[in-house]
Order: C-alpha cells, then sequence, then structure tokens
C-alpha cells in the first residue's frame, strides 16, 4: 500500500510556515498525487485491510493542545455504512497522538471512502481532510480545519461529511489549496501569487482561523459561535465544523459579531475589519504569477463547463499579451482540474478557434462545444500595432462553431463547422438530446445541430430580424442587427430560450423551427445571460448597460436600472428584482437548490475606467428561488440573499461567466480588467488572465449540465 506521496514535514507549530510554488511544481504534484492515489483522479488511499498507523499533533491558540480526543474517520460513498471510526487516540502534553487503524478499501463500483481527522475537546473542534496517509504525521490546527469546512460545506452535517462522490473527493484537493495537512501551514496556492498578499482571501482565512482559535482558548466563545451561525429557523449549530459550515452557506449573517471573536487572535495577515461575506475567493492564473505577459495562460476567460466529474473546460477572447499589445481573438480552449489547478495538455488549440465569446458547452457524450463569436480589435488588421503570430487569422473568423473530443482534441476541421448559417455566436448549448443551439448575435437568428451532426445544421430566423428575410451575413447596407440573440438555456421540454440583447426581448425556438416570442412587460434592458431553474422557471439578466458587438461597434453605458428578471414556468407574468449588490448582470447560473447567482461585469461606470479610478470590488449577487422552501428564513421568491454590496472581493475584476460545480464550488470567470479601454477602441488587450473558485458557496449540481440543474439527492 502506497503510505504518502506527500513532501516530509516537520509537525512542530508553524502557523506561517510555506512554501511557494512554481507552475510546473503545481502540476507535477497535482500528477504525482494522482499516482500516490491508486490511480484514481479523485480518491483517498483505499487501502489492503492492513493495519496501519497514524501520527500527529494537535495544535491550537497558538500551542499544542493536550487531552484532545482524536479520531480518523472514512466517509464511505457507495454502499455499507455511512461513517466509519477506524481509531481513536488521545493527544498527550505535547498534543501529540498516534492511534491504529485498518483502512477498510471501498465498495465495488465506488470511489474509494473520504479520509478524516476530527480532535474534540468540550465544545472545541479542530479537524484535517487527508488525500493520503502521511508517512511523517498529520497535524491537525485552525487552517486545516477552516479548509475543510469551506471546501465542505454543502457537505457538512453536524460532525459528518457525506455527499456525492465527484463533488467530495475533489473537496479533498481544493482544502488542500489552503492548508496543507502534513505541515498545519497554509496551502501553496493560498500562500502564493496570485493569492497571497495579493487579495484579502488571506486575510480572510487568517480570520476565520482566528474565530477557531478563540473557541479553542475559551468554550464561551464556541458558545457565541454555535449561537451566532444557527440560522435563522434551523437547526441549532453544535459543532465547530460545522458553523464554519454554516458561515459559507450563511455567509453575511452576523458578521461584525463573528469577526470580533478573532480580533485578537494568533493568526497574521488577518482583516482589519469585518468583510461583506465570509467567502473566500481563491484566484487562479494556471501558475504563481499574476502579471500580463504573453506566455499567460488565458486572456479574457469568457464562460465555462463542467465534465461528470468536475472538470472544468474554459473559452478564452483573446490572445495572451504583454501590455499594451492589441487585443487579438483567441486561439486557445482551457481545462483545468476541478480543484483549479491547470490540467496537463491544456490549452488545446486548432478546430477553427476564433475569439471565442460566451459559447461553450458539453454535450451528453462529454464532447465539448465552442462558438466562435471571434472577437477582437478592429486594431487587429493593422500589422504595425500587431506583433507577429502565424496562428493568428486576419480578420477573425464569425461563422463556425468548433467541438473538441472529451481528451481535448480536435473534431472540427481547420474552419470549424460552418453549416446553418451561424454568424458572430454567443450563447452555444447542449440539450440532454445531445441537440446543439447557437445564438447567432450577428444575423438574429438560432443555428439548430440535431445530435450534434453538422451537415443536419439548420437556421432558424427570429422574427423582425435581419436573417429573417435569408440573408444570413448581413454587411453594413443591411443595418446592424436589431435583435442579437445572446443568451440560450434549455426548459424542461427541450425548448430553446433566447435572449435579445438589443430588442430588449425573449424568444422561445422549438426543435421544430417554431418561434415565439415571450411578453416581457417591457421589463428588459439588454437582457446578457439566461439560466432555467429545476423547475423551469427562466431567469434573464438585465443589464441596463451591455451593447454586444456582433458586427457593430459598441455602445456600453453606464447600468441605469440593472436586474435579474424571473419568467415563470406556469406562464404568469413576468418580475423584475434587483438588490443584493447587483450591477452590470452578465451571465447567471442557477445552483441545486434554485437558487439564482448573478455575475457582474464589474461596477459602474463602465467607460473610461483607468487605475485612477475610485472602484469598488466587484461583487456577485445571489437572489432566492421562484420556490422559497430552500431560502434563508424570511426571504421570498426573488429576493436578494446577499448584501447590499454583493459578496464582494477584490479578486474579481469584471466577470462575464461562471458556474457551479458537483463540489458546489462557485466559478468566476474574469474576463475583463477593472481598468482598461473604452469597449469602442481596444488598443490594448482588455482581457483579463485568471478565474477566480470561491469553495462551498452554492448547492452542487450534476454536471454537464443539460438542460435544468440536477441537484445530488445525497449532497
Amino acid at each position: 500500500m502506497v503510505r504518502s506521496c506527500t513532501p516530509t514535514a516537520d509537525t512542530r507549530y508553524s502557523a506561517r510556515r510555506t512554501t511557494p510554488a512554481r507552475a510546473l511544481a503545481l502540476v507535477a504534484v497535482a500528477a504525482l498525487t494522482l499516482v500516490c492515489l491508486a490511480g484514481s483522479a479523485h480518491g483517498a488511499v483505499a487501502g489492503n485491510g492492513a493495519r496501519e498507523a497514524l501520527r500527529g499533533v494537535v495544535l491550537g491558540d497558538g500551542g499544542p493542545q493536550a487531552g484532545y480526543r482524536v479520531s480518523l474517520r472514512a466517509s464511505y460513498l457507495v454502499g455499507g455504512p455511512h461513517e466509519d471510526v477506524l481509531g481513536t487516540a488521545t493527544t498527550d502534553s505535547d498534543g501529540r497522538f498516534e492511534l491504529d487503524f485498518k483502512l477498510i478499501p471501498g465498495r465495488p463500483g465506488g470511489l474509494p471512502p473520504i479520509l478524516y481527522v476530527l480532535a474534540e475537546k468540550g465544545d472545541s473542534m479542530l479537524a484535517s481532510v487527508l488525500a493520503s496517509v502521511p508517512q511523517d504525521g498529520v497535524v491537525v490546527d485552525e487552517l486545516t480545519t477552516v479548509a475543510m469546512a469551506a471546501s465542505f460545506a454543502q457537505f457538512v452535517d453536524g460532525a459528518s461529511i457525506s455527499g456525492n462522490a465527484y463533488g467530495m473527493h475533489n473537496a479533498v484537493r481544493m482544502a488542500a489549496n489552503m492548508a496543507d495537512p502534513a505541515s498545519g501551514a497554509v496551502g501553496d496556492v493560498l500562500a502564493s501569487s496570485p493569492n497571497g498578499g495579493e487579495t484579502s482571501t488571506l486575510a480572510t482565512f487568517d480570520s476565520l482561523a482566528n474565530i477557531v482559535a478563540s473557541c479553542v482558548a475559551d468554550e464561551a466563545s464556541c458558545e457565541t459561535l454555535f449561537q451566532k451561525t444557527t440560522p435563522v429557523g434551523g437547526t441549532p449549530t453544535t459543532t465547530v465544523l460545522q458553523a464554519l459550515a454554516n458561515m459559507t452557506k450563511y455567509p453575511s449573517d452576523n458578521v461584525p459579531d463573528l469577526f470580533a471573536l478573532g480580533a485578537d487572535g494568533p493568526y497574521a495577515p488577518q482583516l482589519s475589519a469585518p468583510p461583506a461575506s465570509w467567502l473566500l475567493f481563491l484566484k487562479f492564473t494556471g501558475g504563481t504569477y499574476s502579471e500580463y505577459a504573453s506566455d499567460n495562460l488565458m486572456s479574457g476567460p469568457g464562460n465555462i463547463a463542467f465534465d461528470e466529474q468536475g472538470f472544468a473546460w474554459i473559452n478564452d477572447n483573446y490572445v495572451p499579451t504583454t501590455p499594451p499589445s492589441v487585443g487579438c481573438a483567441g486561439l486557445r480552449l482551457l481545462k483545468l482540474y476541478p480543484w483549479g489547478a491547470p490540467y496537463p495538455g491544456s490549452p488545446y488549440f486548432g478546430g477553427g478557434l476564433s475569439g471565442a465569446g460566451f459559447g461553450i458547452t458539453l454535450d451528453p457524450q462529454g464532447r465539448v462545444w465552442v462558438g466562435n463569436f471571434g472577437f477582437e480589435s478592429p486594431a487587429c488588421d493593422r500589422p504595425e500595432l500587431v506583433p507577429p503570430d502565424p496562428a493568428r487569422k486576419i480578420p477573425a473568423t464569425h461563422d463556425s462553431v468548433s467541438l473538441f473530443r472529451p481528451n481535448g482534441s480536435p473534431k472540427s476541421p481547420a474552419a470549424g463547422f460552418t453549416q446553418g448559417g451561424i454568424w458572430w455566436p454567443q450563447a452555444t448549448v447542449s440539450d440532454r438530446d445531445g441537440n446543439i443551439w447557437t445564438a447567432n448575435c450577428g444575423n438574429d437568428t438560432v443555428t439548430f445541430i440535431p445530435k450534434g451532426v453538422p451537415a443536419r445544421a439548420r437556421n432558424i430566423p427570429l422574427p423582425g430580424g435581419v436573417g429573417a428575410a435569408g440573408k444570413l451575413r448581413p454587411d453594413a447596407s443591411d443595418g446592424p442587427p436589431v435583435i442579437k440573440p445572446f443568451g440560450l438555456a434549455i426548459d424542461p421540454s427541450g425548448r430553446a430560450w433566447v435572449t435579445g440583447n438589443a430588442a430588449d426581448e425573449v424568444y422561445v425556438v422549438s426543435p421544430d423551427g417554431t418561434v415565439e416570442p415571450v411578453e416581457t412587460n417591457g421589463l428588459l434592458s439588454h437582457p446578457m445571460g439566461i439560466a432555467t431553474d429545476g423547475r423551469g422557471n427562466m431567469w434573464v439578466s438585465s443589464s441596463s448597460a451591455i451593447d454586444v458587438p456582433c458586427g457593430t461597434m459598441p455602445t456600453t453605458m453606464d447600468a441605469v436600472d440593472p436586474s435579474a428578471v424571473l419568467f415563470p414556468a406556469d406562464g404568469g407574468a413576468p418580475s423584475r428584482h434587483a438588490g443584493g449588490g447587483l450591477t452590470v448582470p452578465w451571465g447567471n447560473a442557477v445552483d441545486g437548490s434554485d437558487t439564482l447567482w448573478e455575475f457582474n461585469f464589474g461596477q459602474n461606470p463602465m467607460v473610461g475606467v483607468t487605475l485612477q479610478t475610485t472602484w469598488g470590488d466587484t461583487g456577485v449577487s445571489r437572489f432566492c428561488g421562484a420556490d422559497a422552501r430552500d431560502c434563508p428564513a424570511g426571504v421570498g421568491p426573488g429576493d436578494p440573499i446577499s448584501p447590499p454590496t454583493g459578496y464582494t472581493s477584490d479578486a474579481l475584476d469584471r466577470v462575464t461567466g461562471g458556474g457551479i460545480d458537483p463540489s458546489g464550488n462557485l466559478w468566476l470567470l474574469n474576463n475583463w480588467k477593472k481598468e482598461g479601454p473604452a469597449p469602442s477602441v481596444f488598443l490594448s488587450n482588455p482581457g483579463g488572465n485568471s478565474i477566480v473558485i470561491v469553495p462551498g458557496a452554492a448547492t452542487p449540481v450534476r454536471t454537464p449540465v443539460l438542460g435544468p440543474p440536477v441537484p445530488f439527492a445525497d449532497g
């Protein structure tokens, strides 16, 4: 049996012993971990039934903790007992322990069990989740406790964890991003650029650890912690693990009181004032860097789709450049591990990729489809402004979708699949039957590809659009598109709901080509993304600001009346919902509790923002769904759950797309820099170079999402 592939670590107490790693090292460690885990892409060590020993130390409130009852536990995911206590011990005067255990293999047909350690004394509790059994022992402290609780927030039940297999196993790796169970120190990802001292996430993490330390120091603090993290009308909190999980699920409740608990804790740097929320925003660029350069992994990530196991596929607007180079059409498709590290072999090229915008989806076969919007600056046609690049198309193409196999190799030809009148495609979505739909922003039409067979593709014009007369590549003499289809979502009947960004309308398109305009009651203003919930209710991001530049120059303005508009599944009148920090909503997503998450394209103003502009942090907005049964007490359908600021973070730039994975992690794409050129110019590359993952924030969903989101029965 493989005991550990983890680098050895001294288990002496150190609150700040971290070793930043380079990008290649992160990938290598991830790959090595996969080998260590008995060939599983997700699992903990499966075990062979032999007797083992686990050694470690329990540290808290700045020193070793004696008299703690330590238990090693296994949470099984398929069949058998829900959870086993594999062994127990009590810490000595130095906080050390050693326990014997027999690790029972995972059940046939399932992934290996999740291993975690609990250390308990009275109401105090410290915890750590393990990817393997470290040969040189474990450290259980406040940092490992916070990392586990945030990553497993949607799976915690008192002192136990349970949930869907992929989500649980991916959460083990996410916890390791934040704390190293072999050393008890801050994890490399959180300690290093683009995190570390560059955002407030590390300070928020330390403040959470200091709250736990207050409970270790004084049982009265535990009682306050439990009281302040009990949801209104909900089950009383009785464990530290549950308290921290609740601080992720209800991140803006009682923040000042909770902040005060950890104000004098041992961890630094910590926050100097209460945050907008306790959510942890982990930033990823593909390496340990934040600077914009031509060797960056990404530039302008636009939207995201997840495969069954939670691996993330992301399209990319631009070619990475060193400022102030011009932003030209991106040529790459990205794949990331479910915990944010780049997947070996990514990025992928070819297949007609050309400036993908908002369009990316996985079909039921696990294949990846990308809509080639051809997003670039007009200046890309001026060779004197653009560094030579033999792979770049001049000008960019706007008339295709690309198809990639699950292994990242292109299946579409060099020009992409162009059948079906595709023109400046934005949203690109698969339904459960494998039909592919694209919203063609440039000619006011929708392309329908039955069963994903391009030779059978057909074009469906929207009424009153420039494509209704049959001219599918309109030129300047035809005038600009008047509908500008942008967002697209599939309802329970397999119909596509399409937003009209220029028309302020929504259309329902059936596979047989029937188009039905939806009564909007004048509630929409420059609508963008659209998402369905599990019951077939539709949510539209009404940006009040964004004029999509599909074949035209944009006339982006400041948002005056941003909102989320709900179209009920029963055909009732739509309703408008605002607040919750909503500023410039672009994309959106619905989680497994039918809660709506809106992704804001930054704050106002929209135009002429510079480094000197006083600009607040970008926020994410969260709304109660159409059915309030899964909402916090006192919050009704469509009411904001997030505070008036939104869930803000200085890790966020201008966000377009995002999504929710099987762990309940919220992924957000920093598509544009906060500061930059006016959108109508693009004389320097505006593309952001990062994505942000918020561990445990949302209710998990089964992926890929092919129509209404499907929750897991077991979390």
